[in-house]
């Protein structure tokens, strides 16, 4: 790939001052950082409109012309993405070289003309928000072993009698299960380590079963999920949904849990079969689940069956969520631009075929 000497970067997302000067304090001299987010900002909102109008976003008000828009997405050579983002611009950033998304997975980019691009792309995979949502996910394991799910239902409907407290049990000495043992997954492992619990994982890249490997006690490859999954008192799902991963976790896979296991899901709701789901928590198999993630869930809100299902607790793709910010994409971008300036292969290439 042949990097000019100056190198155009346009930031198509909310970036504040401070991650701009980030940017450009990379190379001072060869970076030319052009933030556009209010330049873009109706191509965001027409694209994703459903999206938006659910987030409630305020426009802000472009200051070039059409014409000028388009010349500078026509120079620009590396594009900071941000999410949502426009669908159309590939075709017309002509000298881009290089696309970064500011989220983990590039499942997003299906149906529009990223998808197979000729220019790189690099995600944030394994480092935006992995620890919040790392705590979210054993945070549940805590709310459901500890029934504060119920507490919380019979505190609003001023049940206070010990009968309705639900059977509360030790997490020491549990078995948690990571389906995907990436950035998120790694965090999982670690804290749960911390609680004493015993820690198995998938990774997709190992090929045989590993045991005391990587923070966790044994590893398995991903074609052995299902001699995973009666080890289990407790899953988490952590894994990228691709083609390989769509309805991973199904009705099979369901009926090799443990009976009275939990679910807890902090990456993509296709991941897992909603029926099956719903049949496994209302017939008893699963006692609990805990899903930040559904079907469509930038989008609408849970069916009718999933938010009613026994003994589920829902919210909306919220985990990464904290009150330190552990966004890091913009780490990750200038890291790839010092990668990019020095002739070295960036991290976190997507490869279109494994689908991140």
């Amino acid at each position: 790939m042949k990097v000019p000497d100056l190198l155009n970067v346009l930031v198509i997302a909310q970036a504040n001052d401070e991650s701009l000067q980030k940017i450009k304090k990379v190379n001072p001299q060869r970076l030319n950082v052009i933030p556009a987010y209010a330049e873009f900002l109706d191509e965001i909102v027409a694209d994703n409109y459903e999206m938006m109008s659910r987030r409630g976003e305020i426009p802000l008000e472009p200051k070039w012309t059409p014409a000028e828009r388009e010349a500078t997405l026509a120079s620009a050579h590396a594009i900071f993405l941000s999410f949502p983002f426009p669908k159309t611009l590939v075709r017309r950033a002509k000298n881009a070289l290089w696309f970064h998304c500011p989220f983990a997975g590039v499942s997003n980019l299906k149906g529009t003309d990223y998808w197979g691009a000729k220019p790189k792309f690099t995600t944030s995979r394994g480092y935006t928000q992995a620890l919040p949502i790392a705590e979210t996910a054993v945070g549940a394991a805590l709310m459901f072993a500890k029934r504060l799910d119920a507490a919380a239902v019979n505190t609003k409907a001023n049940k206070f009698e010990r009968s309705e407290a639900g059977q509360m049990v030790l997490l020491e000495g549990k078995t948690i299960g990571i389906v995907g043992l990436g950035g998120i997954g790694r965090h999982v492992a670690r804290l749960s380590k911390g609680l004493g619990m015993r820690v198995l994982a998938t990774r997709r890249s190992i090929k045989k079963k590993i045991e005391n490997s990587e923070g966790v006690d044994i590893l398995y490859p991903a074609n052995l999920l299902h001699e995973m999954l009666p080890e289990c008192d407790f899953l988490v799902i952590a894994t990228m949904w691709t083609d390989e991963t769509q309805h991973l976790i199904n009705s099979n896979a369901f009926e090799l849990m443990k009976q009275g296991s939990s679910l807890i899901n902090i990456a993509r709701g296709e991941i897992v079969e909603e029926l099956s789901l719903v049949d496994a928590l209302n017939s008893g198999k699963l006692a609990h689940a805990y899903i930040d993630v559904y079907k469509d869930d930038f989008t609408k809100p849970p069916s009718k069956a999933l938010a009613s299902a026994k003994n589920i607790v829902i919210t909306p793709h919220i985990s990464g969520r904290s009150d330190i910010s552990h966004a890091f994409s913009v780490d990750v971008f200038c890291n790839n631009i010092q990668r990019l300036l020095g002739g070295e292969e960036m991290e976190n290439l997507v490869d279109w075929e494994r689908g991140y």
